[in-house]
């Protein structure tokens, strides 16, 4: 319950920041002066304990690679294939994207918030493949970083 408290928080926080790429009439995301989550030292390596498993999402072809050096451009701003009206990851905007949906499930899920099963699969019971369910410091962390525009910098704070 948490995680979705942080999320809603989040996402009331983010309200109004645009996202995405610009063009197409919505502003870019705005970046703070200092991010506080990287991508390298804070999700990849979520990825890496509960995502990036040969059984799951290393390499596969109906599935994004979530294994390092591929996750990146595999997942930030790219469509989602299971709900095409949505990113993978759309920077500034947790609350629309679908990995996000994916791991921390909507406040208030509608018939779009996700196709399939919640993840990792099998989560928070019994993970399944080896992965590891999250934690609520790691599902803040992935909120926050889509919060802050989702970006690949170095170093990392």
């Amino acid at each position: 319950m948490a995680a979705v408290a942080i999320v809603a928080a989040l996402v009331a926080g983010c309200a109004g920041s645009g996202g995405g790429k610009g063009g197409k009439g919505k502003p870019a995301c705005k970046p703070p002066a200092t991010p506080t989550v990287c991508f390298s030292s804070n999700i990849q390596p979520i990825f890496n304990k509960s995502c990036a498993l040969s059984s799951c999402h290393v390499p596969a072809a109906q599935f994004p690679d979530l294994s390092a050096g591929d996750a990146y451009h595999a997942i930030v701003g790219v469509k989602s294939r299971q709900q095409a009206n949505l990113q993978l990851i759309n920077p500034g905007n947790p609350a629309n994207s679908y990995i996000v949906r994916k791991i921390i499930p909507p406040p208030s899920p509608g018939p779009d918030a996700i196709s399939g099963v919640q993840m990792p699969q099998g989560c928070p019971a019994a993970p399944a493949n080896g992965a590891q369910c999250l934690t609520a410091d790691e599902t803040s962390a992935l909120s926050q970083w889509v919060t802050e525009c989702a970006l690949n910098t170095t170093p990392c704070p």
